[in-house]
């Protein structure tokens, strides 16, 4: 275990960090599982999203080059998690924060494509950044009070990005897609006149404040969820001595 001291004072007591010897199996488990993909599959995609910008607005290269890059960046993947994985994984719970925020919005924008706009992938991902923070939370033994706000935060975060992707999408649709403007005509019982202008546009809005309300409210009740797990096994801490 490495301990690290909160910087509460003197009298302040060693928080201990988690390491994967003291996650039980099946947590460390899914844990490799997830990094172990993640890798791979962000230098997957960023090698083959680079090669194609390049393609189509830099200059012309055949389309072998970008399979290639591709699995260049598949290959350079694997060879990560083979140097890294364990690493990696020992330190899934103290890992930068601000990395993992860089993490979440590389899958956020991987999700917006390829869920074709549909918010169902960034409205799971920030369901998966609730039990994030929860088991984070969790394994540093915090309060109840501080893990709480922590809930609140990435919440309010993951609600954010979710309805910031949400919106362009939704009004380009409501422009061009002559589906959606069907679905929203009978789902609300509006008639074509009332989604040209300005109704459709505070139409979209009111669905992704709705969006945003209950993408907060699921991965605040996530993160709380994670954070109960095994709590009765664990050691409740505070920051300083009576």
């Amino acid at each position: 275990m490495q301990p690290e001291r909160n910087q509460a004072g003197d009298n302040s007591k060693v928080i201990p960090k988690p390491t994967i010897e003291e996650m039980n199996k099946l947590e460390s488990t899914i844990i490799g599982l997830f990094v172990g993909i993640t890798c791979p599959l962000l230098t997957f995609v960023a090698c083959w999203w680079t090669a194609a910008v390049l393609h189509l607005y830099v200059f012309r290269m055949p389309e072998g080059m970008i399979i290639t890059a591709a699995l260049t960046g598949l290959g350079l993947g694997c060879l990560l998690d083979v140097v890294f994985l364990r690493r990696w994984v020992g330190k899934f719970y103290t890992a930068n924060l601000w990395l993992m925020v860089a993490v979440y919005l590389a899958f956020c924008v991987g999700a917006v494509a390829f869920c074709m706009g549909i918010p169902v992938g960034t409205f799971s991902l920030g369901i998966a950044a609730g039990v994030y923070i929860g088991r984070r939370e969790h394994h540093r033994q915090a309060d109840r009070v501080p893990a709480t706000t922590a809930f609140h935060r990435v919440a309010v975060f993951a609600a954010a990005v979710t309805a910031a992707a949400a919106l362009p999408i939704g009004i380009l649709a409501l422009q061009s897609e002559q589906e959606i403007r069907g679905w929203l005509e009978a789902t609300f019982g509006l008639n074509r006149n009332s989604l040209q202008g300005g109704g459709g546009f505070i139409l979209i809005g009111f669905l992704c404040v709705l969006l945003f309300v209950m993408q907060c409210w699921c991965s605040r009740m996530a993160g709380r969820l994670a954070f109960r797990i095994g709590a009765g096994s664990g050691r409740q801490i505070t920051s300083t001595d009576d």
